[in-house]
Parts: C-alpha cells; structure tokens; sequence
C-alpha cells in the first residue's frame, strides 16, 4: 500500500485519481472484534470502470484512447 501512496502523491494529472487522505484507524466487527486498519481516499471517479467500457464496446477508437491515456 505505502507504494501507492507514495506514486500517488508524486501524480497530478486529469486522468488519475487524486489522492485525498491516508490513514490508520480501528475497524470494529460485530463478531470478529476490532482491528487495526489502514485506508486510502481517493477522488470520485464517476462512469465506472474503463475495463466495463472497453468489454461492452470493443476496441478503442484512437481519438477515444488519447482521451483516457493522454
């Protein structure tokens, strides 16, 4: 995880999520307990996953593609 963090905060570009909060707390269970968790925030990425578009429409157009990875 901390590989993550560390390239996230080095990243600023439209296309990655942005990196809002990291941090540790304790997670509690109703029938597990509590444990020690860490956790990452990360920026709203609306229009669900670029793999679902890519499996439901095919090969992307090269216009489409420069869009996503430009």
């Amino acid at each position: 995880m901390q590989t993550e963090v560390d390239a996230l905060k080095q990243l600023d570009h439209p296309n990655i999520i942005k990196l809002i909060e990291v941090g540790e707390g304790t997670q509690v269970h109703s029938k597990k307990g509590t444990k020690q968790v860490k956790y990452m925030v990360l920026e709203l990425a609306q229009g669900g996953e670029l793999f679902d578009f890519v499996a439901l429409g095919g090969a992307l157009s090269e216009a489409t593609a420069r869009f996503f990875f430009g």
